[in-house]
């Protein structure tokens, strides 16, 4: 198994690639990305939030039972 620590610090990096991405090609930037890839970005970053807190939450789960 990944070691813990590595596998939320995987999921930070990923979070922070597909937020900059945003910054660069999002709406706001001066030649936006079609609509679509900004909705799956944007769908990215929320699913891999929501991982990292089931991870996180399932690490602590795991430690309190041990």
């Amino acid at each position: 198994m990944t070691d813990p620590a590595e596998m939320i610090a995987w999921l930070d990096r990923r979070i922070a690639s597909a937020k900059a991405w945003l910054d660069d090609h999002g709406r706001g930037s001066k030649k936006p990305r079609p609509e679509l890839e900004i909705e799956t970005k944007e769908y990215d970053v929320v699913r891999f939030e929501e991982i990292r807190v089931a991870y996180c939450r399932a690490l602590e789960n795991r430690r309190a039972s041990a």
